[in-house]
């Protein structure tokens, strides 16, 4: 993985083909040196930081909630492609997905400017461009922690002042159909609903006042502004390959990434 890739990326905007343009659209993409997190979520989703948790959601809410999209892959990168080189995200090395079906199944060209902290996304098709910018130049480090417990994969990506933590569903869907056309198909079935959309990506900066990390973005919305503990991932060392946190659980150490050596 190219130095210049890993970090926290925004997305400014992203142009289809068609003429349209979208830049409300809420996209993420944190880039450690084996894994990425990517949270796409609607600036028109309901404002539910005041609910408790997916049981006090009413299903029109849940059908909201079914909107988002968001996945943890591995990425792969061809410096040999041109225009650009290419950044791939094979479906066979997909770790989990909050939606059934890939919005953007093609790979893409990465062109680099201003000096690194703009990168342009194109699609070979020429479907669209995404115009990302770099949260924070120059991260010190990078950390992907994997673990799975009860067919529950739970990843942890941090670099530098900016982090995700995802979690996945107990059950995969098999309909590859859109989710919230699956909701919809499942009538007033809430219990089914709660767990198809029971798959958690939280977005969190660290905050400059407290040292924490903040989350700022989720898809459950009553987590945000809760902070995420992660003190601990602080004391692995190059070349361990496990860790347990504070509660007892076992992480495997998938990368650790310093910007001036990689550790497995």
């Amino acid at each position: 993985m190219p130095e210049q890739l890993i970090g926290c990326w925004k997305r400014h905007s992203i142009a289809f083909n068609n003429g349209t343009v979208d830049r409300t659209t809420r996209v993420l993409w944190l880039q450690t040196a084996s894994g990425v997190a990517d949270i796409r979520i609607s600036a028109e989703r309901p404002e539910l930081r005041h609910r408790t948790g997916l049981a006090d959601c009413s299903r029109d809410e849940l059908l909201a909630l079914a909107e988002q999209d968001c996945f943890c892959a591995t990425t792969l990168f061809d410096p040999t492609t041109t225009p650009y080189p290419m950044a791939i995200w094979p479906l066979s090395l997909d770790l989990f997905r909050f939606q059934p079906v890939v919005s953007f199944p093609e790979p893409g060209w990465l062109e680099w400017r201003d000096n690194g902290s703009v990168m342009l996304e194109y699609a070979p098709s020429g479907a669209y461009e995404e115009d990302w910018r770099l949260l924070e130049m120059n991260p010190a480090f990078a950390i992907h922690l994997m673990k799975t417990e009860n067919n529950v994969t739970e990843c942890l990506y941090l670099t530098g002042n900016h982090a995700v933590r995802a979690r996945s569903r107990r059950h995969p869907i098999a309909h590859k159909s859109p989710l919230v056309e699956v909701v919809r198909g499942r009538g007033n079935d809430l219990g089914t609903i709660r767990a198809m959309l029971d798959c958690e990506f939280s977005y969190a900066q660290r905050s400059a006042a407290s040292d924490e990390y903040i989350v700022e973005l989720s898809t459950f919305p009553w987590l945000e502004g809760q902070s995420l503990n992660f003190g601990w991932i602080f004391d692995i060392a190059p070349g361990q390959v496990v860790v347990r946190d504070p509660d007892g659980h076992v992480w495997k150490v998938d990368t650790l990434w310093r910007r001036d050596r990689v550790s497995p």
